[in-house]
């Protein structure tokens, strides 16, 4: 597995677990699924935006992805469904569903 890429699904997710492991790094899924998604929102962003414009951070809870501006402000934010699971839980359950949730709450934040 190239350790570069973003894992993609929950296979990418153990794949990446136990890389680290070998590699004699302790990490759960959950740690890897969180970098996965705020590396992965990144990308979505700097992609609609064709270029690295903003900064994506998770907020203090791992709730909201969180898009800052050049002047480190708050420019906007992903946030799961009020009545839906967070971030994590969905990739969990279906990571190509969340991807693209993902997806459409940067084009909301960003308008592109």
């Amino acid at each position: 597995m190239d350790v570069e890429k973003i894992p993609e699904d929950m296979q990418d997710v153990r794949d990446r677990v136990a890389l680290m492991a070998g590699r004699g790094f302790t990490v759960s899924e959950e740690d890897v699924i969180k970098e996965a998604l705020k590396a992965g929102f990144q990308s979505i962003v700097d992609e609609k935006m064709d270029g690295n414009y903003y900064t994506v951070r998770w907020d203090e809870k791992f709730n909201a992805l969180q898009i800052l501006g050049m002047d480190n402000e708050l420019v906007g934010s992903a946030v799961p469904k009020e009545d839906g699971p967070d971030f994590i839980k969905q990739f969990e359950a279906n990571a190509t569903n969340t991807w693209y949730a993902l997806d459409k709450e940067a084009l909301k934040v960003i308008g592109r």
